[in-house]
């Protein structure tokens, strides 16, 4: 028997906000999402102050291997008088030094091709922290624009923080998202900007455990952590999440054997049905409301689909039709057709199987087959009502640590990729993993972000339609009942740079998503 030591969730996500002193954690469970309000308090008591940034809170669990490679969980692991865990974060942000998006890989030509590359990396360099209750140690790096042996300007870059808590969990908090120009250049692109720096990032989490009579330990796999930008509406998920890219990795090269699950209606179809009728509250307005056929959640439309019978599959296979099939070729930053198939109803992205072509955005693999086994009455009819989720705190054990990695990442966009907002299509690929949902610990830090708009701000602009809405809003119902865009009052690349930390958050209000805590932005409220 041998004991081995995780750290969860596998990825953490950790979002940035300029708020300097407070911060809010990020999801914990699948389902629940972090209570407002996301800014904190101004000097007159208003909540209409500064967006806090997300932070991400690790755990160690210990297992039990046994000689034939069965693993059991033991208990969570903790700091005591006879137990030290000594963390360890390793944050880069390599935009600058990375390929023009797109692709934005090996093969694409590098953005700021007259400056060094090493003084490009924005690096905070490994950082450790242990113990209870420590306070924040920054996550930082300095960005050079180095030619010809000559610094043209250089720039401190916060990318967050690391604390740990009352128990000794590590937690790591994003930074306050500044993105700028140390050399003076403007903006012209949604993806390259020559000149530039934003404040998101990502890297590895390590932690070595040490118990009083044994040899300290390394936890296995090690996880990861992205720093993000904001997500608007918290509350809505995208159809396709980077939790089903990431389990569509894992069963085409790690658990094939999950191909042959019988889906559960509950727990596997009714989430899609759901985040695409929830979508219609953050997508264009003449997108939005396709007639009571559309609304998956009217009780006599769920009522059928959850429904196994012969009699109810037409009712199946009418919504399995409109499914877009996954691997459909088609020009990045095209519309989704008119006529079936045509779901989900955002534009194109790049294939992550081969970035340099564009593909439909469409459900990946895994999710697409257990919906034709659904359409065909291959699943289990379970369901009763809508699911009710559970609190961490109150999930049994054995299902907190898996809880962590899903909860965080569903949170997260899944596609399309032209390029993303928290990462890009390499987290579709088998070689950005070593194991289910655990990122290869021999990329360097910075990777999972290298490709992604820099800053940040530009594509976020650009994609004010058809993308990643749940992240980015498009339309949105103001707290009057009217219908506005979300980014009003913002014109160009680089007002979004200015007034991102003004726009409002769409929160739940009864039936309805609304937007809330917006601040004026350039008089426009």
């Amino acid at each position: 028997m041998k004991t081995i030591y995780r750290i969860y969730p596998a990825i953490g996500i950790a979002r940035i906000g300029n708020s300097e002193t407070a911060y809010f954690l990020g999801p914990e469970s699948p389902g629940l999402v972090p209570k407002g309000p996301y800014r904190d308090t101004s000097s007159n008591g208003q909540i209409k102050g500064k967006i806090k940034p997300q932070g991400v809170r690790f755990r160690i669990y210990k297992f039990n291997r046994d000689d034939f490679g069965k693993e059991t969980l033991d208990n969570e692991v903790l700091p005591d008088e006879k137990t030290n865990i000594t963390w360890s974060a390793h944050l880069a942000n390599r935009k600058s030094a990375g390929g023009q998006f797109p692709p934005g890989g090996l093969s694409a030509p590098p953005r700021n091709a007259e400056y060094d590359r090493a003084g490009l990396v924005i690096d905070a360099s490994l950082q450790s922290i242990s113990g209870k209750n420590k306070t924040a140690v920054p996550l930082s790096g300095e960005i050079n624009f180095i030619k010809n042996g000559n610094i043209e300007g250089s720039a401190k870059v916060a990318l967050g923080r690391m604390l740990t808590d009352a128990q000794g969990h590590l937690i790591v908090v994003g930074g306050p998202g500044k993105s700028g120009s140390p050399i003076g250049r403007g903006l012209d692109s949604f993806a390259n900007n020559d000149g530039w720096y934003d404040g998101v990032s990502d890297g590895p989490v390590s932690a070595v455990i040490e118990i009083e009579g044994e040899a300290a330990v390394s936890a296995e796999g090690g996880a990861w952590v992205v720093v993000a930008p904001p997500s608007y509406a918290p509350g809505i998920e995208n159809v396709t999440t980077w939790y089903d890219q990431a389990l569509n990795v894992a069963v085409r090269n790690f658990s094939p054997r999950l191909i042959k699950k019988v889906p559960s209606f509950t727990q596997d179809i009714y989430p899609i049905l759901k985040r695409a009728v929830l979508i219609h509250w953050v997508v264009e307005q003449k997108n939005r409301y396709h007639g009571s056929a559309g609304n998956f959640l009217s009780e006599a439309r769920l009522s059928k689909l959850a429904d196994k019978s012969e009699e109810a599959r037409p009712s199946r296979e009418g919504v399995f039709k409109w499914l877009m099939k996954p691997n459909t070729r088609v020009d990045p930053n095209t519309p989704p057709p008119d006529l079936p198939p045509a779901m989900p109803k955002v534009n194109s992205g790049l294939d992550p199987d081969n970035p340099e072509r564009g593909e439909y955005t469409a459900l990946t693999e895994y999710q697409y087959a257990m919906m034709g086994k659904w359409s065909r009455g291959e699943f289990h009819a379970d369901w009763t009502s809508e699911p009710v989720p559970v609190p961490f705190e109150k999930l049994p054990l054995g299902q907190r640590p898996d809880s962590l990695t899903r909860a965080a990442l569903e949170g997260c966009i899944g596609a399309p990729f032209f390029p993303g907002i928290e990462v890009t299509y390499v987290i579709a690929q088998a070689a950005t993993y070593e194991a289910s949902f655990r990122i290869k610990q021999t990329l360097p830090p910075g990777f999972l972000t290298e490709y992604m708009a820099v800053p940040w701000q530009a594509d976020f602009y650009a994609c004010g339609e058809l993308w990643w809405p749940a992240q980015r809003p498009v339309d949105v119902v103001t707290a009057t009942g009217e219908i506005q865009p979300f980014s009003r009052g913002i014109q160009d690349y680089a007002d979004m740079v200015h007034w991102w930390s003004e726009l409002g958050f769409i929160m739940r209000k009864g039936a309805k998503f609304v937007e809330d805590e917006r601040n004026p932005i350039d008089g426009v409220s």
